[in-house]
């Protein structure tokens, strides 16, 4: 049977671009534009000890449509917060400009204008990245049961690779 999925393991003739699991010990999937330097990486440079469970849980993980809409959710979010954060530099610039030309008498008056506004941007960004991690996690679980049926044995604890596990 050909290697399809297990860019660390022998004979591998699957994609070398894309979305890959557990190229790195603590990251569940990434995207990499050439994982076999990743694999070439590790036997050179990684503790011995550490070499055979990382190759043996490298995964192709293009064909698990979680990673796909992951991805898709990492932009939006990304987008959203960048639109946020541009907002509120928008909003607090002109304060910071008119509070250094006055800068002595009006601190308190800034500062009062301000903290709604620093409140405001804080609850925002927080409710942004709860609504982010609660449409992450069922993905991230969808990815990794994936991971799991085509590795049995992964060495994932559910934060990081565990080394010395026998792959």
């Amino acid at each position: 049977m050909a290697n399809t999925i297990f860019p660390g393991r022998p004979d591998y003739t699957g994609p070398i671009s894309g979305l890959f699991g557990l190229l790195h010990h603590d990251q569940l999937y990434e995207m990499s534009h050439d994982v076999m330097e990743r694999v070439v990486y590790i036997r050179r440079d990684k503790p011995k000890d550490e070499v055979a469970a990382r190759l043996h849980n490298m995964i192709y993980i293009g064909g698990c449509a979680a990673a796909a809409k992951r991805t898709a959710l990492d932009a939006d979010y990304k987008a959203k917060r960048t639109a946020l954060d541009a907002d509120y530099e928008a909003k607090r610039t002109p304060l910071y400009a008119d509070y250094e030309a006055k800068r002595a008498p009006l601190y308190a008056d800034y500062e009062a204008k301000r903290a709604p506004l620093d409140a405001d941007y804080e609850a925002k960004r927080t409710a942004l990245y709860a609504d982010y991690e609660a449409k992450r996690a069922p993905l991230d679980a969808e990815i990794l049961a994936y991971i799991n049926h085509h590795i049995p044995d992964c060495a994932w604890s559910g934060r990081e690779l565990v080394f010395g596990a026998k792959p």
